[in-house]
């Protein structure tokens, strides 16, 4: 089995939209909603995040997973300092793909390009009372700086994971 991780072309955004609406669904289905249909559609990923913003991971030429990389979140991350980190968004990996360790590849991948472009930290965010998510990304050497509830709903946790840049 061969991988590959790559920013999508401008024509890709409709297969990047389309294993984040795989993921929504079957989030669904299991009772762990993280994200709506119309979050995940092309249109409003086009609103928040520029098509070079976006990388697919391939499996044997295949699109089988997303992520956002972006250089500012100013949202979650407000008093991140400018320049200093890249924060990863979305990452999602395709049902048939599922333990395929292809969710590892694209962290290690994102922590290589984050050192590469000279960040301090990749950073990310996610839901604070999905332990299983948590504990996956701690494993991938994550450290959890703060919890926060985000708009008066959702527990949020904050993670980073210094480039050693």
């Amino acid at each position: 089995m061969n991988w590959e991780i790559s920013r999508i072309l401008d024509n890709q955004v409709g297969d990047f939209s389309s294993i984040l609406m795989e993921a929504t669904e079957w989030l669904r289905r299991t009772g762990k909603e993280m994200w709506t249909s119309e979050q995940v559609s092309v249109d409003s990923l086009l609103m928040v995040c520029a098509p070079e913003e976006m990388f697919l991971g391939y499996i044997d030429g295949v699109p089988a997973a997303t992520m956002i990389l972006q250089e500012n979140d100013e949202i979650f991350w407000p008093d991140a300092p400018k320049g200093e980190s890249l924060f990863l968004h979305k990452l999602s990996v395709r049902r048939r793909f599922a333990g395929t360790s292809l969710a590892v590849e694209m962290i290690n991948w994102a922590k290589l390009k984050a050192k590469h472009d000279s960040k301090k930290f990749l950073r990310l965010d996610c839901a604070a009372d999905r332990g299983k998510l948590c504990r996956f990304y701690e494993a991938q050497g994550f450290e959890k700086v703060r919890e926060q509830v985000m708009f008066g709903t959702w527990p949020t946790a904050f993670y980073e994971l210094a480039t050693a840049y």
